[in-house]
């Protein structure tokens, strides 16, 4: 008996020095990555492609060389997928240089669990079945962008309309968001948070959406339900979706009319897009 309990207490030490070894093989990988890239001159034609974009124009000397790291490794590390149309240096460098901007504040590899891009040339549609009432329903939506279990899936049509009309939507932020709200698993508007700050997001974003969800079932309209459309209004994972939209695309009218809920993001991401972005 006391043969198979010693037994027993070596495999589980076996183990955990597996999981040990395993872990460290991963953290020497990364870290070799890291290095690597670092020492990597962006590429002239990465430049040129993102000159386009006013965020990347005005970023400082310090944070482009950050970003500049994160989109080698972003493109690195991720598997884009064309449906349809072919993969080019514009289609990666632009993805990655919006879901890198998200993550400007972040520390490399921080909150980065989307393993797959997928490109659509325009709106894509997406037939669902859901059951009510006891009776199935099948919908048919046709859509820009989709995220689900670290797959991203965005309309190419719509990132470049975005970008030529400084549009304050983006259908890569509004993605890459839901899969930051769904980190801790459920797609519910509140991403993982430090524990002493989910009281009070929860008391913003929650009274904040309430408000005008109120506002909307009545058929009022207000400057501050137009900034976010009717669309972040569905439910509170897309209302942190348009939010986040709007807390890099236009931080000035945003922060205006929802400084509380831009203070919140303004911690959660790490960054004053106000001041970074103060032409927007």
């Amino acid at each position: 008996m006391i043969g198979y309990y010693l037994l027993l207490i070596q495999f589980f030490f076996t183990l955990v020095a597996l999981f040990l070894f395993w872990q460290s093989v991963g953290y020497f990988r990364r870290m070799w990555q890291y290095k690597k890239f670092k020492s990597t001159l962006f590429p002239k034609v990465y430049e040129s492609i993102l000159q386009n974009i006013y965020q990347y124009r005005v970023l400082s000397p310090e944070h482009k060389d950050k970003i500049h790291f994160l989109i080698l490794l972003f493109i690195d590390q991720k598997e884009f997928v064309g449906v349809k149309m072919a993969i080019n240096d514009e289609i990666k460098v632009i993805t990655a240089f919006y879901a890198c901007l998200m993550r400007l504040g972040f520390e490399p590899g921080e909150k980065d669990h989307v393993s797959t891009v997928i490109i659509y040339p325009e709106h894509f549609i997406v037939n669902q079945t859901h059951l009510s009432g006891g009776i199935h329903h099948d919908e048919t939506f046709v859509l820009e962008g989709q995220s689900a279990n670290g797959t991203v899936v965005i309309s190419w049509q719509d990132i470049k309309h975005d970008i030529a009309e400084q549009q304050k939507n983006n259908v890569i932020i509004h993605e890459f968001a839901h899969e930051l709200d769904f980190e801790d698993g459920v797609a519910d508007g509140t991403p993982i948070l430090e524990s002493s700050h989910y009281k009070i997001w929860s008391e913003v974003f929650s009274k904040t959406f309430d408000t005008l969800k109120d506002q909307l079932n009545n058929g009022e309209m207000s400057v501050r339900s137009e900034l976010l459309g009717t669309y972040a209004l569905k439910n509170e994972a897309e209302f942190f979706a348009v939010c986040s939209e709007r807390f890099f695309g236009s931080p000035q009218a945003f922060k205006a009319y929802f400084p509380d809920i831009y203070k919140e993001l303004k911690l959660f991401y790490k960054l004053d897009t106000q001041k970074l972005f103060k032409g927007l």
